[in-house]
């Protein structure tokens, strides 16, 4: 399904689905968007007979300027300005993501072929027309920052501004944000109404000029330093632009200065130009999403309590270690988010870095299974921490190790378990992989939204601890499905979507 353009209806909520896989897999959801710059000249004739809603472009043309072909809202307008705001919450009120995210958040360079006519009908006190556009975007910012916290404080805010903010002496020839385009991003950040910035620091390091330029360069390097210096000390996320083949070759050493200089982490533009790029050097493990300590909402859930491990033989060289804990908690400004497993071989595991990060278990789980070779099993220890929407983490539970429960291999023990679905969503097939709860045979139902079975299948289980099975899914009309797996004692289910 292409989800861009006019766009079809896939019989499934997208974002629903994305949402529910990020925190399946200990992952954030950040709603990336376009803020002014709303479409193009050349591109906007294929939402013409597009309804329910409209494209704006054609429902308030009023609210829309053209800009060197590109299609821009104005930002002086007030109703335009709810509008956004209206959509922003859509998005909040509707769906569970993590934080916003503004891009376009601006004018284009050099303001509005309009902003005079504006300014001059309604100045709203200002002097100089170029802080009355800065106010404008402002005035956005601050009346969607007021309605997110109303509603869901816990989510984030963020922009990815211009990388060059404010020209000064013996700068580079570039676009500034705040006096080509009107961005005060810095003062977001002061005033709270931003919980992070991610630049756009599309540069190499240094001031060499990037072909086929002969002028200087913008200095990443600089740059870095200069925004985390003026972020009120709140989290920068650097831009990288690995688009730029000059940026590409060097992008570990960027990554590396972003930390040296105190970035509190890193964005690319865009994935499919890292889809070749190696990252195991500049990220060796896994990691936890940035906490966001400014927060006066920020709170610590409880220590994780009744932690256990159980480790069980799979095979002569394998075993699998159960972990289990009691259900921390979160605060209604706060709530809880995941919990973090951390493991180490001969010592206590340090719970505040990413080495002994062993998974990240969404809020509704309170176990995880650990699979490791036989020799580890009787040194290995454990801990879990509770993590909060905001990133506050609990304290580290005590440390267990695993107690043996079995020395043969495994072949039928505990409840049934789906354990994984992919791809997701399907098309063809459907791989199902299950952990089995009996030695009886399983059987795999496809119903629809109507309570209707639409396909079914049964296969023997044999003694391994997990099997896959394919189900074919070709005949099933796009749209969302629910599989259910059933043994002799237990019914799993699990949502399906299937898309064309």
């Amino acid at each position: 399904v292409r989800l861009g353009g006019a766009g079809v209806d896939p019989g499934y909520d997208p974002l629903a689905v994305a949402i529910e896989e990020c925190h399946r897999l200990g992952m954030e959801l950040h709603a990336w968007i376009n803020t002014y710059r709303i479409g193009d000249v050349a591109t906007v004739s294929a939402f013409e007979n597009v309804s329910d809603p409209g494209h704006v472009y054609y429902e308030q043309p009023g609210w829309v300027e053209s800009y060197n072909n590109q299609l821009w809202l104005d930002p002086s307008s007030s109703e335009a300005r709810t509008w956004l705001v209206e959509n922003v919450m859509e998005i909040v009120d509707g769906y569970d993501v993590d934080a916003v995210h503004f891009d376009f958040i601006r004018y284009p360079s050099g303001g509005l072929q309009d902003d005079l006519a504006s300014f001059q009908f309604d100045s709203r006190g200002f002097a100089d027309i170029e802080d009355w556009r800065r106010d404008n975007i402002t005035l956005f910012v601050n009346a969607v920052s007021q309605r997110i916290m109303q509603s869901k404080p816990w989510v984030k805010i963020g922009s990815a501004p211009f990388g060059n903010y404010q020209s000064f002496s013996g700068a580079w020839p570039a676009a500034w944000a705040y006096s080509d385009v009107f961005q005060e991003s810095r003062r977001w950040l002061s005033e709270g109404t931003h919980d992070y910035m991610a630049p756009q620091i599309y540069f190499d390091i240094g001031r060499e000029p990037e072909p086929p330029n002969t002028y200087d360069s913008p200095d990443f390097a600089y740059l870095v330093d200069e925004w985390v210096t003026e972020s009120s000390n709140r989290p920068i996320f650097v831009g990288h632009g690995p688009y730029k083949s000059v940026v590409f070759e060097e992008l570990d050493t960027q990554i590396a200065r972003t930390r040296t200089g105190g970035a509190a982490g890193q964005v690319f533009f865009r994935f499919d130009h890292i889809r070749g790029f190696d990252f195991t050097h500049s990220y060796p493990g896994r990691a936890l999403p940035y906490p966001m300590r400014h927060r006066f909402e920020f709170a610590p859930p409880p220590m994780v309590a009744g932690l256990s491990a159980e480790s069980s033989t799979l095979s002569q060289d394998s075993v699998s270690v159960a972990l289990a804990w009691t259900a921390s908690s979160g605060t209604t400004s706060d709530p809880l988010a995941a919990y973090a497993v951390f493991a180490a071989n001969g010592r206590d595991p340090n719970a505040d870095g990413g080495e002994d990060l062993l998974a990240v278990v969404p809020n509704s789980e309170t176990a995880y299974a650990d699979r490791i070779t036989a020799a580890n099993a009787a040194d290995r220890r454990y801990v879990v921490v509770a993590n909060s929407r905001l990133g506050a983490a609990s304290p580290p539970s005590a440390a267990v190790s695993a107690t043996p429960v079995g020395t043969t291999p495994r072949e039928v023990e505990g409840p049934l378990a789906v354990v994984a679905v992919w791809p997701v969503p399907a098309s063809d097939e459907v791989n199902v992989q299950v952990s089995p709860g009996s030695r009886a045979a399983l059987s795999f139902s496809v119903y629809d939204v109507l309570g209707r079975q639409v396909l079914t299948a049964a296969i023997s289980t044999p003694g391994d601890r997990r099997i896959t099975h394919t189900l074919d899914v070709a005949q099933l009309p796009a749209g969302v499905y629910f599989l259910v797996v059933r043994d002799n004692r237990d019914t799993r289910s699990q949502r399906l979507v299937i898309s064309r």
